[in-house]
């Protein structure tokens, strides 16, 4: 059966990415899949960057990537224009030089594998419609539902929340 690693949420903390590289590495995973905020907060930007786009990683955008591209464009909402109360967008965008930005633009907002071993699985990084929203464990039956609504996969795999979930 394919063996698969998820990961998400690593926020530039390269030295914590560099403990989990290790860790993997006494497993036989077949594949790592990052589910979102490769970048945000974290002081290592490009150099955690780097080292997913080099370990050839699937990965999706979270957030802290839409921080990055939507800054100074129209789908950027207004309030990001406040460096007070949003000083993340400018800041990551001092941190990645233009090349960086194009790969990042380039991965996907959500992924469906689809291996022949396995059911199809969704990858996103908050919600199927928001990169904003989260799965928490306290929601209700009916809430996940209406979140999940029109996902044809039935393994849904998600980041953002930081909270471990099996629902």
């Amino acid at each position: 059966m394919t063996r698969l690693a998820i990961l998400s949420d690593i926020h530039a903390n390269l030295p914590a990415l560099e403990a989990v590289i290790e860790d993997l590495s006494q497993f036989k995973v077949d594949y790592v899949i990052v589910a979102g905020d490769v970048i945000n907060l974290g002081p290592f930007t490009q150099q955690a960057v780097q080292r997913v786009v080099e370990n050839n990683w699937a990965v999706i955008r979270g957030n802290g990537e839409l921080f990055l591209l939507d800054y100074g464009t129209s789908r950027a909402p207004e309030e990001w224009n406040d460096p007070v109360a949003f000083p993340i967008p400018p800041w990551l965008n001092r941190q990645l030089d233009n090349n960086w930005k194009n790969t990042i633009a380039a991965w996907a907002d959500t992924l469906t594998l689809r291996f022949a071993d396995t059911p199809s699985i969704r990858i996103i990084h908050g919600t199927p419609q928001s990169h904003w929203d989260s799965l928490y464990p306290t929601l209700t039956d009916e809430k996940i539902a209406e979140f999940l609504a029109g996902v044809e996969e039935n393994t849904v795999i998600a980041g953002h929340t930081h909270l471990p979930m099996d629902r």
